[in-house]
């Protein structure tokens, strides 16, 4: 019988096993954030949600850069005796980090052969619908039209030219666009073209910003900020990821779609899992809030 909140998998066959959630820990890894307010809280409030709930034999959480450490979530949840490690990258694209230092961290502290590296938060295909949502409620607040209103998705981007925050930021503007909510949807980058300052200049509409980001470290909290200021745009800013509490449920959605999957007796562990979306019935509520309707 499965264990309270985890749905059995149909995908389990004569070589696999569900390993239960009482014998799996949950590592949420991020890269650390350089400012803000409160450094990293968001991870620890996520940590927390999810810790609340008791599904799972050990929840915590790292940063590849600063504190808490990743290496020490990573040596706790090896010391609570788990037999399945779950990591999950609270970062919205795959790249360097996901797909090298994560994994490279994990042999590090000797429980490669347990873990498993989920896909990170930018992927989950929800997603669009809880920040699309969030961004109207904001427009709405302001007395705006979306219909009448730009939508500005504000990425990472890359110094080194590194494809993938762009690619991510451009997939999302794109599933956000085909909504069909907002009169224009354009993306703006920190750290390559397009850059932000110059995005925001080039319309007349009024803007809604919204971070790509995970967390309101020293991009979400204050380079976004500070541009809207200094350009004298008319813009709102709705924040990054991580502050929208919708994104707690999409977190959680995903990992314990994860945690019911099957291990594969043959293979203690996979390397990694593709990112499980959260109910339809989730984004279909996120976006009735607002009356957005879904395909």
């Amino acid at each position: 019988m499965p264990e309270p909140g985890l749905k059995p998998s149909s995908h389990a066959t004569a070589d696999s096993r569900v390993i239960p959630a009482s014998q799996t820990a949950i590592v949420l890894v991020a890269h650390g954030e350089r400012g803000g307010v409160q450094k990293n809280a968001s991870l620890a409030a996520h940590v927390g949600a999810i810790e609340c709930d008791r599904t799972f034999r050990f929840v915590g959480g790292g940063v590849l850069n600063g504190e808490p450490e990743l290496q020490t979530a990573l040596a706790a949840a090896k010391a609570s005796g788990a037999q399945r490690i779950l990591v999950y990258p609270m970062f919205m694209a795959s790249g360097y980090f996901v797909d090298v230092k994560i994994p490279e961290e994990l042999r590090n502290a000797g429980c490669d052969d347990i873990c498993e590296v989920m896909s990170p938060l930018g992927s989950d295909t929800d997603l669009p619908a809880v920040m699309l949502a969030r961004a109207v409620g904001v427009a709405r607040k302001a007395n705006l039209s979306p219909a009448l209103t730009r939508l500005l998705v504000v990425g990472h981007g890359s110094q080194r030219g590194a494809p993938d925050s762009l690619r991510a930021t451009q997939k999302f503007a794109a599933l956000v666009r085909g909504r069909g909510v907002f009169k224009q949807v354009d993306i703006a980058l920190l750290e390559e073209e397009p850059f932000v300052r110059d995005v925001l200049k080039v319309s007349q509409l009024p803007t809604v910003a919204v971070g790509y980001f995970y967390a309101p470290g020293l991009h979400a909290a204050e380079d976004v900020p500070k541009a809207i200021s200094e350009t004298g745009a008319d813009a709102l800013y709705t924040g990054s990821v991580g502050e929208n509490s919708a994104t707690t449920e999409l977190i959680c959605s995903a990992i314990l779609g994860a945690a019911a999957e099957p291990v594969s007796e043959s293979s203690s562990v996979a390397k990694a899992t593709g990112q499980k979306s959260s109910s339809g019935g989730l984004k279909r509520f996120f976006l009735g809030l607002f009356g957005i309707k879904t395909t």
